[in-house]
């Protein structure tokens, strides 16, 4: 519509029958593209008349594409529930695509007023989704270009669009680099992509391989480039589990694996073991990569103003955090040079003989590595997003009696779902944030206390207090808050044995450049907080939102779950630390730390489960005669169903309870304190050696119902 009325054509020409606005349309065929362009015609008024279209699209239609701020951003048209996306991205630089019928659509705008805020809509009951944008005619050069073409690459659809457009592109947007897959193994068949610039065809060119963590060079692909998109073949050698960088260079240019030039185009794949190789593993946390990518990335304000469905495009890898489009690792190298810690690692390897395995969170929820086939489980720096399925396989694997680091802070905060499906992640998509959220509560929101906010550094911590969200959903107890700018990580506890025999104090300073975001502990009684800041201070709200917070906080830099095999080490900027030679007191507790967890409950699982078949679901066990157990195992009710959407934004009933051992039934010893936290699910209680006969479970549940466990076993 045009100044209020209906256009008119005689299939040339749009004309505003009030105004006697005129536009030509205008066919060409660029490529494989065509283009029809609606321009001011010859003697047209040139006059500020406003411009409404409307588009309707089959649900077929159900991806997006726009350059926005310097980078790409897609989404999809519709989710599957019906929900829109937000459409802060969607302007006349648009393109929509079919996949069923590989069919590009779009259009584009010059010389007129961006509809950055465009009106969108989807029926659930037709299947069309409606888009609306608005202009103004009154520049001299406006023009409205209508666009198709069927691409030549499905999976990089938007590509023949931008190559065309690439002149007036930033400089650096091409070449574009993917993998077909974050994670890759031995003896497996990869792709590498390549989206070249248009004048690139034909260019002669290696693919390098560099094993990130080592600085050695591993395999050379050479290849020459194509339009629209270059697929490069892979075949994953023997190489060792770990973090690759891939780079392209002109054939046959020297490689100095050693130098990453951070302003050169790279990205990444993590290469995991054919089959467990060492006792540990570290978890690269990809969910977080893949939402921050800026290549249509994390929607920075929708969950703080109640819209809890962002999304990105993952497939391409791009940043426009620096402008460089090359890479969407957030952390990982230009951040908090996260590379660092699996630097560190290796030394581990070396040094300590603590050898790592590396995989994704991608492989985790696709079970492509079992949690339970090792000792320990390291999760990377800021592991903000999870799915569903990687948040129950840690819960299990937690519960079970296995051992976890997390990293930074932020950690599993965000449950995230992959679109089209677990298998095919084309986007990311931001279901919401898991119960409880420091950062993001009201004034008036109660948060946990370690000490008074005027406690000495060297205070100890013997009242931690909760805070009012006792019934959160997070796999790993926690929240998150920002370190205190200027603050020291200072010793808070000289007798756990990571900390023993180092000749501490409390109260000394454990140095390093301690700062960003940190993990939080909502039942500070349940933990050992080891090192925490010297001094305490409100928790600002997250850029500034809601309003001040007057609770003061201790921030935690390390500590030690009392019940679960749960390590936390924050905040973001902990890499930094672990790469300076000078930071030994830090590098130590870490070590130790690791080792700690390694060895933990020893040989556990290799003795018998003293607990006959006709006790296992009793709350008071009698064993057939006195025995040393140093494990109890068993089942608390789940209380959350996880195949209802939203189990994670809703409070679930849970149980609060002890453990007790007792010889003659008459004297009881606590072997486990479950008082602090929603406990729910499978659980393991470690602790030294005891003989006991009897076992009771003293409890109750949140909702009132009677106490049970079930499948109790001993060892």
């Amino acid at each position: 519509m045009m100044a209020g009325a209906e256009l008119q054509t005689d299939g040339a020409e749009l004309v505003s029958p009030t105004t006697g606005v005129r536009l030509r349309k205008e066919h060409e065929l660029r490529g494989t593209i065509d283009l029809y362009k609606f321009r001011h015609a010859p003697g047209s008024p040139i006059r500020g008349e406003q411009v409404r279209l409307q588009f309707s699209f089959p649900a077929e239609f159900n991806e997006s594409m726009t350059l926005d701020t310097g980078a790409l951003q897609g989404q999809p048209l519709y989710l599957p529930d019906g929900k829109i996306p937000d459409n802060q991205f969607t302007n006349w630089g648009s393109l929509f695509y079919n996949s069923k019928t590989n069919v590009v659509v779009g259009t584009s705008l010059r010389g007129g007023e961006m509809a950055r805020n465009a009106r969108r809509g989807h029926s659930r009951f037709t299947g069309v989704t409606t888009l609306q944008l608005t202009t103004t005619t009154g520049h001299p050069e406006f023009e409205i270009t209508f666009f198709g073409y069927k691409p030549g690459n499905e999976r990089f659809w938007w590509a023949e669009w931008y190559q065309l457009q690439a002149q007036s592109l930033p400089p650096n947007m091409f070449p574009i680099f993917a993998t077909d897959d974050p994670s890759w193994a031995p003896g497996e068949e990869h792709a590498f992509w390549y989206i070249p610039g248009p004048a690139e065809a034909g260019r002669k060119m290696d693919l390098v391989l560099i094993d990130d963590i080592r600085q050695t060079l591993t395999a050379r692909v050479p290849f020459t480039v194509t339009l629209p998109v270059t697929k490069v073949a892979v075949t994953v050698g023997g190489w060792r589990s770990g973090l690759y960088r891939l780079i392209a260079v002109p054939s046959g240019k020297a490689v100095d694996p050693k130098v990453n030039d951070l302003n050169e185009k790279l990205t990444t794949v993590m290469v995991r073991p054919e089959r467990p190789s060492s006792p540990a593993l570290y978890v690269a946390p990809t969910d977080m990569w893949w939402a921050y990518s800026t290549n249509g990335g994390h929607d920075y304000h929708g969950w703080r103003t109640g819209y809890d469905g962002s999304v990105g495009y993952s497939p391409t890898v791009m940043s426009s955090r620096h402008h460089r489009y090359n890479h969407f690792f957030y952390s990982l190298y230009e951040r908090f040079r996260d590379i660092h810690h699996l630097r560190y690692l290796d030394g581990l390897a070396k040094t300590d003989n603590m050898q790592f395995d590396y995989a994704t969170q991608y492989d985790v929820a696709r079970g492509r590595v079992k949690l339970g086939d090792y000792k320990l489980v390291q999760v990377g720096n800021h592991s903000e997003f999870t799915t569903v399925e990687s948040h129950r396989r840690f819960q299990e694997y937690l519960g079970a009696g296995g051992n976890v680091m997390i990293h930074g802070g932020d950690s599993f905060a965000v449950i995230v779902e992959y679109l089209p499906s677990l298998e095919n992640p084309r986007y990311i998509w931001q279901r919401g944030h898991v119960w409880t959220h420091l950062s993001d509560q009201p004034s008036d929101f109660k948060a946990p206390m370690l000490l008074p906010s005027d406690a000495a550094p060297n205070a100890p911590i013997v009242a931690p207090t909760a805070g009012q969200a006792i019934d959160y959903m997070n796999a790993f107890h926690t929240t998150v808050g920002y370190w205190i700018p200027g603050s020291k990580a200072v010793v808070a506890n000289t007798k756990h044995p990571i900390l023993k025999d180092l000749d501490l104090q409390l109260g000394q300073e454990v140095p390093g450049p301690w700062g960003s975001e940190v993990d939080f502990a909502y039942e500070p009684q349940a933990w050992d907080i080891l090192v925490r800041s010297d001094r305490a201070a409100p928790e600002d709200r997250e850029f500034g939102i809601d309003a001040y917070d007057p609770t003061p906080l201790h921030r935690i830099a390390m500590a030690l779950h009392k019940n679960l095999g749960l390590m936390m080490v924050c905040g973001e900027n902990y890499p930094n630390i672990m790469a300076n030679p000078g930071s030994t007191l830090f590098r130590e507790l870490y070590r130790r730390s690791v080792r700690h967890l390694m060895d933990r409950g020893g040989n556990w699982r290799s003795r018998p489960d003293q607990v006959p078949a006709s006790q296992r679901d009793k709350t008071l066990v009698t064993l057939p005669e006195p025995a040393e157990i140093q494990a109890v195992q068993y089942e608390l009710p789940q209380f959350v169903n996880f195949e209802k959407q939203g189990w994670y934004l809703k409070a679930a009933p849970y149980a609060h309870y002890r453990v007790e051992a007792s010889v003659d039934g008459q004297t009881w010893t606590t072997v486990a304190d479950r008082l602090h936290a929603p406990w729910r699910g499978a659980q393991t209680d470690l602790f030294a050696p005891v003989k006991v006969r009897y076992l009771r479970f003293d409890g109750q549940f949140s909702n009132g119902e009677p106490f049970q466990v079930r499948n109790v076993s001993a060892r």
